[in-house]
């Protein structure tokens, strides 16, 4: 009778190993699941960018938004099609009313998501990963 229980013990123990062992496992790499917040501080090639706070990358099944140095702009876009590439873009008018872009191009590196960001006074590149919880 106490080997049994003993046996019941073992196994229970044993899932409870799995279990833990699978929870405390880290996230999927973005290339099979890039879902959620990424935040990284842009890194100025040209211009001058907002690099005093970091930028988030939010991606959902679909749509993703991106905000440079978490400021008031707000760049939207969905996945491509391949959805490996992350495309968002807020179009406006300068003060003379002639139209532009603000662009952010991201995709897979590792276990980070790398991108490029564009202004008409900008030029960065950012590695956005996920925030520590």
């Amino acid at each position: 009778m106490s080997h049994s229980r003993f046996r019941h013990l073992t196994g229970a123990a044993f899932l409870g190993a799995v279990f833990l062992l699978s929870a405390c496992s880290g996230p999927q790499p973005p290339s099979k699941d890039p879902i959620g917040v990424w935040t990284g501080a842009l890194v100025t090639d040209q211009g001058s960018c907002p690099t005093d706070s970091n930028s988030t990358l939010q991606i959902g099944t679909r749509a993703i938004s991106f905000t440079p140095g978490d400021n008031a702009l707000v760049l939207k876009g969905e996945r491509g099609s391949d959805k490996q590439h992350f495309h968002a873009q807020l179009d406006m008018k300068d003060a003379q009313r002639k139209p532009y872009s603000i662009v952010f191009n991201g995709y897979p590196v590792g276990n980070a998501i790398g991108g490029i960001y564009g202004s008409p006074t900008c030029r960065a590149h950012v590695v956005m990963t996920r925030p520590n919880r």
